[in-house]
């Protein structure tokens, strides 16, 4: 089996209802047919359809007739009776997700989901019923995609993500989206369709379930694939999303998949120089050092670590470092570190000593936030204790009053600025000494 067919099995198989309850309560409604018009002559055959049962046996009954009972049921839901059309959509989801091979009486026949689509529309509809008919639908649509016009897919979206977006939940939603992207047909269009992007990207790591972080990193998945979207993804900040859900996630399989897409991410220009800028690398890295039953994830943390080392070596360091200087802010990273200053020290000169001029710079703003200060005091003391000339150029840029002030400082906030400018003042005075002492 393919690593893609087994990430769609997972899928598949870590759904859990959340509305357990309601489901539980249908398990011994028993629908009386006869009394519907579009069901009252199938009403003989229909009862044999219990919840929980064979989807297996469900498919037969569903298909005769070239699915006219389907669709017959597919009607059935827009009644009026609510526990009715909850019972049908449960039946219908169940059996769609246990046998994709049920997908046939949509292909088969010539099945109107226009019921389905009134049904979600309703204002009085509640949250389960919603969210049933619109993974039902989408689940139709991207799997038998030829039976569905480009216009029933957008008034499927406006009902979903519009401004009179049905009563579905955030995850149900976001299952329903998700669906549609199977689709290479309508993939693209789903992508561009206003208010999609947000429900996928609406992700909050420290209160969101794992559930729900799963099925974003999978919507993120399945639009990996597409060269044209991945160019776009950037705009959405998805490295720092899957950063975000890799440093507060310790679920397996939300790890798993977020390696998955980073991997694949890897390939686009534009987003692998974000993951290079924002610090993955680091992140991954540390992933190893947690404690993971699946043993294997050890060999996918290291394996999509070393994938991101080589493209962060592709990239001109020094690059990544002067565009991070223009943004006014640093982050700690690679660019940061003591390999990065001792490989890359002489192109400090270039431009006049460009970059070191506006480190000072940073430093001597009173609105530089705090974290950039205390990068500036290392990226100083690196510079003063690797290069020939470190202690003369910073004279004339004021860094030495400003770093001993910095040091000095009785706030409590600044912790992390005074440990860096004390480190900082001491390797320009041990050049200083230095300097002394060769001069004997």
């Amino acid at each position: 089996m393919t690593e893609a067919a087994k990430l769609m099995e997972k899928y598949q198989s870590a759904n859990q209802d959340a509305s357990f309850e309601v489901r539980q309560a249908l398990l011994d409604f028993q629908p009386q047919w006869d009394k519907y018009q579009s069901t009252a002559k199938h009403a003989g055959i229909l009862k044999n359809i219990k919840l929980g049962e064979s989807a297996g046996d469900h498919k037969k009954i569903l298909e005769q007739d070239d699915s006219v009972i389907a669709q017959a049921c597919i009607d059935v839901v827009n009644v009026g009776d609510e526990k009715l059309s909850h019972w049908v959509l449960t039946m219908l989801y169940d059996m769609l997700r246990e046998d994709s091979s049920s997908f046939c009486i949509f292909e088969n026949g010539n099945i109107a989901d226009k019921p389905l689509r009134q049904f979600l529309g309703n204002a009085t509809t509640r949250e389960y019923g919603a969210d049933k008919a619109a993974w039902v639908i989408s689940a139709a649509m991207g799997n038998v995609p030829s039976k569905f016009s480009d216009a029933e897919v957008q008034h499927f979206l406006a009902l979903l993500v519009g401004g009179n977006a049905a009563s579905c939940s955030k995850r149900g939603a976001l299952e329903a989206i998700t669906n549609l992207f199977k689709s290479d047909m309508f993939r693209k269009a789903v992508w561009s369709h206003q208010g999609v992007a947000d429900c996928v990207f609406n992700i909050q790591p420290e209160t969101d379930s794992q559930e729900y972080l799963y099925r974003c990193v999978f919507a993120t998945w399945m639009l990996s694939f597409d060269s044209e979207i991945t160019a776009d993804l950037a705009k959405h900040d998805v490295i720092q999303k899957l950063k975000s859900v890799l440093l507060n996630s310790r679920t397996e399989k939300v790890v798993r998949l977020c390696l998955t897409v980073l991997k694949n991410l890897l390939a686009v220009k534009a987003i692998s120089e974000q993951i290079a800028e924002e610090g993955l690398l680091e992140a991954v890295r540390q992933l190893e050092y947690e404690k993971w039953r699946d043993t294997e994830l050890y060999d996918e943390i290291r394996d999509t670590a070393q994938l991101i080392s080589t493209k962060v070596q592709e990239i001109s360091n020094f690059e990544r470092y002067e565009k991070e200087l223009q943004t006014g802010k640093l982050h700690w990273g690679f660019v940061h570190s003591s390999k990065f200053w001792s490989e890359n020290i002489h192109r400090f000169e270039t431009n006049d000593f460009r970059a070191i001029k506006h480190l000072a710079g940073l430093l001597n703003n009173f609105q530089t936030d705090k974290t950039t200060l205390a990068i500036c005091c290392h990226d100083i003391g690196e510079f003063v204790t690797l290069h020939p000339l470190g202690k003369r150029k910073i004279v004339g840029l004021h860094i030495k009053e400003r770093v001993m002030k910095l040091m000095s400082s009785a706030d409590p906030a600044d912790r992390e600025v005074r440990r860096e400018a004390l480190l900082c003042c001491q390797k320009m005075m041990l050049n200083k000494w230095q300097d002394i002492d060769s001069s004997k």
